[in-house]
């Protein structure tokens, strides 16, 4: 079995999100710079009215003066609706303007929804922001040409799933090919203290204690692989046709393997583990708190390594999805709600141990209010307010149905 390995991301390096929402969009004019006051001031007409050019001329400067991300600058503006509307029609026509302008709230999924009521405050009713199915709507074809240039730029196809989770199949197949010129599909790397050389035979070894449907306690032998020598652990918990081993590493490093019959190894199919690892993907590049980080997964193989999440017991979770939901707010921030609300083991508590989580989104914050990790996220979907599916592209996440046993 071959195992080779695309470069390498780093779900704690790659963090765009350096201006939060309140420290950018709820500042108001005054707030600036006496010059930048001054600037601004003379750019404002009798009555509300602000000609077009001025307001253009303020949105460029809260960009290049304030350094601001284009949508924290447009929120910036104070002007009457009409006026805000012909501003942004204006930036959503403007190929470089529209791209920067979509990039900026890409950037930081998080404060779409705060964004979203923004516009609602700031725009007319009318906009193309709340009209997303009108006929040539310009926001749709900013949000379509900035994808457009995404893809086509993509150095990998992690990079793309930073930015959404519901691709096609086809697409990151696609994307992939035209990258490495071959079909063995793979995210991340194999992680070091495993070594991309040790991989194939550990996995081989894996796939021989593989068991599907209830599972059956036993013990799984170590294996020596180029003099090293690894030790695992069978969990039991999960009653799908997915595996999942604790390995200990010789220089101490622990994860977690996930693997199951190549099959069934569709990226777009519910709960199957190509779809678990693109969503967790997604939520690993975006330095999620309450997602077990992804390391690698290989599609051929159908067989993904995690980082390993210490196993501290939670209380029982049969809550409403809007509980369960509260117990994870990154992961409902960034636009995924899971579905599961059975399986307790499938959830554990946020705490100072959990090493693999420390460089993640707001991290203490997420302890001192008692949230838990998902390390199992295949019931779910995924919608992003202001991030529209391009038919081209993408295509809906579906929950599976929960199995009660």
């Amino acid at each position: 079995m071959k195992v080779s390995a695309i470069k390498n991301f780093s779900y704690n390096s790659d963090k765009t999100e350096t201006l939060s929402y309140q420290k950018t969009v709820s500042d108001e004019p005054e707030n600036t710079t006496p010059a930048a006051q001054k600037v601004y001031a003379g750019h404002l007409g009798f009555r509300g009215g602000i000609p077009l050019t001025n307001l253009v001329n303020d949105y460029k400067w809260f960009i290049n003066h304030d350094k601001l991300p284009a949508i924290n600058a447009f929120f910036k503006i104070n002007a009457p609706k009409e006026s805000m509307k012909q501003l942004l029609r204006h930036i959503l026509a403007n190929k470089e303007y529209s791209y920067a302008f979509i990039d900026s709230i890409s950037s930081q999924p998080r404060n779409v929804t705060n964004f979203y009521q923004m516009f609602k405050e700031r725009l007319p009713w009318d906009s193309d922001v709340f009209n997303m199915y009108a006929p040539n709507n310009l926001y749709i074809k900013a949000y379509e040409a900035y994808i457009d240039e995404r893809y086509k730029n993509a150095e990998s196809v992690s990079e793309l799933l930073k930015i959404r989770p519901d691709w096609k199949e086809e697409v990151l197949l696609n994307k992939h090919r035209e990258l490495y010129h071959n079909d063995d599909f793979e995210l991340g790397i194999v992680p070091e203290s495993i070594g991309a050389e040790n991989f194939p035979a550990i996995a081989e070894h894996l796939r021989r204690e593989c068991t599907y449907g209830f599972k059956k306690p036993s013990e799984v032998p170590d294996l020596t692989v180029n003099g090293k020598t690894f030790n695992f652990k069978r969990y039991l918990d999960g009653k799908s046709d997915k595996n999942v081993f604790k390995i200990k590493t010789p220089d101490g490093g622990r994860f977690v393997i996930k693997m199951t019959s190549s099959d069934n190894n569709n990226l777009n199919q519910p709960g199957s583990l190509g779809l678990v690892s693109i969503i967790d993907t997604y939520l690993t590049r975006n330095n999620c708190r309450n997602a077990a980080p992804i390391r690698y997964y290989n599609r051929n193989n159908n067989i993904a390594i995690y980082d390993y999440i210490n196993h501290n017991k939670v209380d029982q979770i049969r809550f409403s999805i809007s509980e369960l939901l509260n117990k994870i707010p990154d992961i409902k921030d960034l636009g995924i709600t899971i579905y599961d609300t059975i399986g307790s083991n499938n959830y554990f508590r946020l705490d100072d141990s959990q090493r693999a989580l420390q460089n993640s989104n707001d991290f203490t914050y997420g302890i001192l209010h008692d949230e838990v990790i998902s390390v199992d996220n295949d019931h779910a979907t995924y919608d992003k307010i202001l991030f529209p599916s391009i038919d081209k592209y993408h295509k809906a996440i579906q929950n599976e149905i929960q199995m009660f046993f």
